[in-house]
C-alpha cells in the first residue's frame, strides 16, 4: 500500500537531507518526493510517497517527528479517493 505523506518543514539548508537520511536509514523507500515553499518563506511544504503496511506509517511518522526541522506531518492516505494520480 502506498502512503501519502505530506510534511511543513523549516525552509533551512540540509533539511532534505536529514528527512530522506532519516527515512532511508531505517530502510524504508521514498516513491515520489515533492518539495515547494509555502506562502511564509521560512517554512518549505514536503509531499511524499512511502509503500508499506501501517506499521511502516507508523514508524516512518514518528521517526519525522524526531526531527526539529519538522513542524507538522499529515497522512493523506485515507483522502486519497479526492486526490488524481498520474502513472
Amino acid at each position: 500500500m502506498k502512503h501519502f505523506i505530506t510534511l511543513l518543514v523549516e525552509n533551512q539548508p540540509g533539511v532534505l537531507a536529514r528527512i530522506v537520511g532519516l527515512i532511508s536509514g531505517r530502510g524504508y523507500n521514498i516513491e515520489t518526493l515533492n518539495v515547494g515553499p509555502t506562502d511564509d518563506p521560512t517554512l518549505s511544504r514536503m509531499t511524499m510517497t512511502v509503500p508499506g503496511d501501517d506499521h511502516v506509517l507508523e514508524q516512518v511518522t514518528k521517526q519525522l517527528y524526531k526531527l526539529v526541522d519538522v513542524i507538522e506531518v499529515t497522512d493523506l492516505t485515507a483522502r486519497r479517493e479526492d486526490a488524481q494520480e498520474r502513472d
